[in-house]
This record gives C-alpha cells, sequence and structure tokens, in this order.
C-alpha cells in the first residue's frame, strides 16, 4: 500500500534536476493507478512488469526518472489480453482502460489506463488523489514473439508502419488514407467496412498483425510498434521475463522481471548514465490538459 509523508509532496532537486511539488502529487497518483492495477492482476494471477523508463528508474533511481512524469509497465500477450478483458468490471467507476477495441480514436498499439477523463478539482478527487487534479495513469505494452527470421521480422515491421501511417494520417488526410485501402485489403486479404470508422479499424488489424507469431515457439519478445521503430529493433530473451523480483520505487516495490539487466541494456545500453531530454512526450504532460481546459473556457465565455 503507497504511504506518503507530507515531506514527499515537497519540490526537491533529484540528479540536478527540481521536480516540482504538482510533479510530486502527480507521481503520488499514478502510483495509486499503479497500486490498483496491481491488485487487480494479484486478484487474477496476472503478471506486469515494470518496463521503460519505470523499470530504468526502479534500478537506478529507486524511483521515477527525475523528468519523467509517467509510468510503463508490460505484460505478456496472454496475461495483457486476460487483463484487457476483465479490467473494465474491475476498474473504479470513472476508471478507464484505453485501447484499439474500447476507442477508435486510440492511436497507440499499447494500452493506457487512466483514472478519469479529464480535470477534476472536486474535493473527493483531490483527496482521493493527493491534491492531483489532473488525468492519470499507466501505459500498459503487450509483448508479443518476434518473428523468426530477419525476412518475415522485416515484412511484420513494414506491414505495421503502414498500418498505423495509415490509420494517424487519416483524421487530416482522409482522401490519402483511403485511397491506400485497396492496396492494405489486398495485402491482409481482408475487407475494411467503410460504414464504420477505418482508424479503428486499422490499429486493430495493426494489433492483430503483431500478434502473428506468439504460437511459432520463438524465443524473443517485443512490444512490436517499438520494434518496428528502431533501427535495429527491440529483441528480448523471453526467458528474461521467465521470474520477477520486487524493487523499491519511491514509496512502494514494483514488480520487475528478473532479466531486468539485460533488459536495460538492449534497451537503453549503458543504462546506468543518465540522460535527459528523451522522453517521448511533453513533459509535464498536464500542459496539454491545461490547453484543452483553457480553449474550452475560451469557447464556453464566446457563447455565453
Amino acid at each position: 500500500m503507497a504511504i506518503f509523508s507530507e515531506s514527499y509532496f515537497q519540490g526537491e532537486i533529484r540528479e540536478d534536476f527540481y521536480v516540482e511539488p504538482m510533479m510530486k502529487c502527480t507521481w503520488a497518483a499514478e502510483i495509486e493507478v499503479l497500486e490498483t492495477v496491481a491488485r487487480i492482476c494479484e486478484k487474477h494471477n496476472i503478471r506486469y512488469f515494470a518496463e521503460y523508463g519505470t523499470l530504468l528508474g526502479a534500478v537506478r533511481h529507486r524511483g521515477f526518472i527525475p523528468w519523467d512524469d509517467d509510468i510503463d509497465i508490460s505484460m505478456l500477450r496472454s496475461d495483457y489480453e486476460r487483463f484487457r478483458a476483465i479490467a473494465p468490471a474491475e476498474l473504479p467507476a470513472g476508471w478507464h482502460i484505453h485501447n484499439v477495441y474500447t476507442n477508435p480514436f486510440h492511436q497507440q498499439l499499447h494500452a493506457r489506463i487512466t483514472n478519469g477523463d479529464k480535470i477534476d478539482y472536486s474535493p473527493e478527487h483531490l483527496r482521493r488523489f493527493h491534491g492531483c487534479p489532473f488525468s492519470v495513469g499507466l501505459d500498459l505494452f503487450p509483448l508479443d514473439t518476434l518473428a523468426p527470421t530477419p525476412q518475415e521480422d522485416q515484412a511484420i515491421c513494414s506491414l505495421l508502419k503502414i498500418l498505423v501511417h495509415t490509420a494517424q494520417i487519416y483524421e487530416e488526410y482522409p482522401s490519402q488514407a483511403i485511397e491506400l485501402l485497396p492496396e492494405i485489403e489486398d495485402l491482409c486479404g481482408i475487407t475494411f467496412d467503410r460504414s464504420h470508422p477505418i482508424k479503428g479499424q486499422l490499429m486493430q488489424l495493426a494489433d492483430q498483425v503483431s500478434q502473428t507469431y506468439n504460437n511459432s515457439g520463438a524465443d524473443e519478445v517485443s512490444h512490436y510498434a517499438i520494434h518496428a521503430k528502431r533501427e535495429h529493433g527491440l529483441r528480448l530473451k523471453a526467458a528474461w521475463y521467465n521470474d520477477r523480483l520486487p524493487l523499491p520505487f519511491e514509496t512502494i516495490t514494483i514488480m520487475a522481471p528478473a532479466g531486468y539487466d539485460a533488459i536495460l541494456r538492449q534497451t537503453y545500453g549503458d543504462y546506468m548514465t543518465p540522460v535527459r531530454g528523451t522522453q517521448s512526450h511533453e513533459y509535464p504532460f498536464w500542459k496539454k490538459q491545461e490547453r484543452i481546459l483553457a480553449e474550452c473556457l475560451q469557447d464556453y465565455r464566446k457563447n455565453t
């Protein structure tokens, strides 16, 4: 259970980087989401692993990387699918699991679990989430078996890039995306339902393509979308995920793959040397939520 002292929420300098009080509140709120997910996993005998920046933070900093603002976990595909099926009924009221099957506009091949969908300044919400009013959560990455040969792997990666690219340009350049559909249909032997959101169908197809080799017996895994983006891929031994061990993480412990050293070396190289500015999104993430709120208020004032 996460327990935070009053001093935890004070701003502090970590690794010559100032972590402001609101970020500390946000970290605490995200840990509450992680603890809820962990309880669901324990109840249903589902294994999760700290992954990416969260795994690196646990090993190198015993908590968050000071300039990071989110939590990443992974599950092997079979556990991921079980969690995805039970999460809607198990998560607290008002929480969401966003993925390509629950949200036709979801743009990632991983899921995101959030404690809401908007900024919430209600006293109940602020008490529950340590003064953090923002929608917070964690990213959940399925790990799939990689193709056993370079040729097959290249084919899967190329197809994934086409599907995700077409889905991402659909809203802004729908005519260009639609022109690509017949070629994709011929390539995959499918027919898209033009009466339903195309973007969601493209992302669902990409998710299914990622699972192509899960029964092949090959011994390497990865989140295929990340593997496809990297010039030399990200190939991780499945054996590195055979066991788990708890690592300190802020005020709690988090479950890490027993092969974390090999995973981190494969992912980051010399992972014990801190490198700032490598996060893949705007820091802090809540600036986007504040902009959306400001735009909504501006539109409201114009119409009243």
